[in-house]
């Protein structure tokens, strides 16, 4: 799982959301990169930057 690169469409089953909430994650830092025109998102850093923001909001 360390390295798990997942699209924006895996990432919404995955975390059963939009499309356009991963857009508006991603402009409040959600961390992606870009692989030519591709976005793609590694799946450790994605549950580390849900736990951290879930937990600024209880």
């Amino acid at each position: 799982m360390k390295d798990e690169l997942l699209t924006t469409d895996e990432i919404c089953e995955w975390l059963k959301v939009t499309r356009r909430t991963i857009e508006r994650w991603r402009k409040n830092g959600l961390p992606f990169f870009k692989i030519g025109s591709s976005v793609r998102f590694n799946k450790e850093e994605v549950l580390k930057w849900i736990e951290q923001n879930s937990k600024q909001q209880n």
